[in-house]
Parts: structure tokens; sequence; C-alpha cells
């Protein structure tokens, strides 16, 4: 892996001097490369037990999910990052009474796409909502990067929302890039040519990417708003910018849950049902 960290940094810092629109590209496709995890024990349990249907898009399907009682509210649930929709196994038991539908975002799981972004991911959940046709107001659970994708989502999309769960969320999207610079190192100019590239391809510049902007955009009751304090992945302060926005919102902090295990703790599910 650092090998070709080390790699990765020498051929962009040269290739942003001798072809900077390739070296833009580049940076952009190892960033939206997906790495393929293996489906846990643990979480096949959700797709043992869900009714699988498809929603066509552009390129591969999404792959979807319902589980629980059909006549009950509607919940939608939005996994993360190299995660997949079995990561909220923990919670089906609880939540029956509601009608769930989940979905496996773009490049991960057992697609075979191996590249996506959030913004793939934005339209891939609008797709998903616009197929169900909600007539009433719904609820929406979402896991880190699934937190943006879902304000993102529905900033575009006249739906009203009861409320909205966000665990590990990032307020910030322009911070996971420069983590990503740092990661690989490249130069300022790779950078550059990587937020052109993005600002081309997503019409909007990396620092109006900030999920409290489009919620603002977004009809929703409540917000409750769940974070590991020591998170190492995305730091917590991302959601208390977002508890700070909203008067309607209300963060709960943790002690070293994790970013992935919270979905796996009794205290967090406790909090997620009591909401």
């Amino acid at each position: 892996m650092k090998y070709i960290l080390l790699l990765n940094r020498y051929w962009l810092n040269i290739l942003s001097f001798v072809a900077p629109k390739l070296a833009g590209k580049r940076a952009v496709n190892i960033f939206s490369k997906v790495r393929k995890k293996t489906i846990r024990t643990k979480e096949q349990a959700f797709f043992d037990q869900a009714k699988n249907f498809q929603v066509a898009r552009e390129g591969e399907n999404i792959s979807c999910y319902e589980l629980g009682n059909p006549e009950g509210e509607l919940l939608f649930l939005v996994h993360g990052w190299e995660s997949n929709p079995g990561c909220f196994t923990q919670f089906l038991p609880h939540l029956a009474q509601y009608r769930i539908i989940a979905f496996t975002l773009p490049a991960h799981a057992q697609n075979k796409e191996t590249h996506t972004n959030m913004y793939q991911g934005k339209d891939a959940f609008k797709a998903v909502i616009d197929f169900i046709k909600p007539t009433k107001s719904f609820h929406v659970v979402g896991h880190s990067m699934g937190s943006a994708i879902t304000a993102f989502a529905l900033s575009e999309m006249e739906y009203k929302v009861d409320k909205l769960v966000f665990l590990s969320a990032n307020n910030d999207i322009e911070q996971v890039f420069i983590d990503f610079q740092k990661l690989v190192g490249f130069n300022k100019r790779v950078f550059k040519l990587l937020e052109n590239y993005i600002q081309k391809l997503a019409g909007h510049t990396l620092k109006e990417m900030r999920v409290d902007n489009r919620l603002e955009k977004v009809q929703f009751n409540e917000l409750l708003l769940i974070h590991d304090e020591n998170d190492k992945i995305i730091p917590f302060e991302k959601s208390a910018e977002l508890h700070k926005k909203f008067p309607n919102s209300k963060l709960i902090s943790f002690i070293n849950i994790g970013h992935y295990r919270m979905l796996w703790n009794e205290e967090v599910l406790a909090e997620v049902l009591n909401f």
C-alpha cells in the first residue's frame, strides 16, 4: 500500500507539469476507486431477510432491498463509503413496524462497477425515492457518506421528511479531498487540477459542497446526530457544526464506539429507536 501511494505521488506530481488535464482526471480516478469488501456474516442476515428489487439507472442498475411492514411509515437506510446495506442489520428487529427501503451505492458490494462518487450516490438515492414515490413524509438514517448523500439528494427534491438520523456525519466535503491530498502526497498543482475537474463534474466548487448548505434546502422536522468524539475517520466537530447550524437538531456524543462499530452498538441503537 505504501509503495502504491509513493508511486502515485511521484507520477501525479510529474504529470501535473507534462499533462495537467490528465493529472487531474487521474487523481479523481484514484479517489473514486472503491475497495471491494466481502460482506461479513453478520451483515449477510440483512440480505437474507430482504426482498430484492432493481431500479434502472444509466450504467449498472441499483440493487434495492425492502423489509418490514409494507403498510408502515417509510424509512430509507443509506450506507457509507465502502460499506453495504448489511451494516444496518442490527437495526432490523427493532424497526419491523416500518417499511424499510435500502439500496447499494454504485460500485459497492457485489456491483461490477469499480469507481463512483458522492454525486453518483446522490443521483442513485434520488432514483430510488422517485421509484418508491412517497405520498407522505418519511424518515432517513444515513451513515458516514450516506448522510451527505442524503442531504444532497433531498436538497434537489420537494419531498417532506419527518426525521433524519446522521451517524458519523461529515459536513465539509472539501476536507475529504484535503485529507486525500495528504494521504497520497501530491502537490498543490495536482490538488488544483483535481478541484477544477470536480467542479466541472459536479457543477460546484469544493468549498460549496457542504452538507449544512444543502440541508438548509431540505424540508425536515428533526435531525439526530450521533458521533464518536474520537472518530478517526470523520472528526466529531463535523457533526457539531451541523448541530450548531440547525436548532431542530440533537447531538449525542459517545467515546470510543468507532466509526463503523457504532452501527453495532446497543446504546447507539437505543438512541436512534428512542428518537
